[in-house]
């Protein structure tokens, strides 16, 4: 192993810790060490919208800490579980597997969904993160809730 293998696994196994610490703080709710881990211009996008009526894209860690804390209210700690991480050639890119399991508050249903995340990190920080998710599956739980305007800024 070269120089630049070893530099490119410790980069790559130093993002998937970084991810995993990052979602283990969304899941607990601690909103201020999930934030430290979004660089300050993180962008994340959902190809396929959470909730209708939502921006498709939030650009800041405020503003997604913000969007973040404001949507899970209603939800108990989230119990995440990272299933796969696949390496790309890039060590800064990273594709993850994941789910969340936990209850929303006003039904008193489960709420489990599964994720496939690709990530950008710099300097320790994530920078984008595209999130694909089953819509469905929230409208299923939020069930009258589920068209309600979100506000993302």
């Amino acid at each position: 192993m070269t120089t630049d293998d070893k530099a490119s696994a410790s980069l790559r196994d130093s993002n998937k810790a970084i991810f995993a610490t990052m979602l283990g703080h969304l899941g607990r709710k601690e909103f201020d060490q999930f934030e430290s881990y979004l660089a300050d211009d993180v962008y994340q996008d959902w190809p396929y919208l959470p909730i209708p009526n939502m921006d498709s894209k939030i650009v800041g860690n405020r503003k997604l800490r913000e969007f973040i804390e404001a949507g899970t209210q209603a939800f108990d700690p989230y119990a995440y579980e990272i299933s796969q991480y696949y390496d790309m050639a890039d060590p800064s890119t990273l594709i993850v597997e994941y789910t969340s399991h936990t209850t929303y508050h006003p039904t008193g249903k489960p709420y489990s969904n599964a994720y496939l995340g690709i990530l950008r990190f710099a300097q320790g920080k994530v920078t984008y993160w595209r999130e694909y998710l089953n819509p469905l599956i929230i409208k299923e739980s939020l069930m009258g809730d589920f068209d309600k305007p979100v506000k993302t800024s």
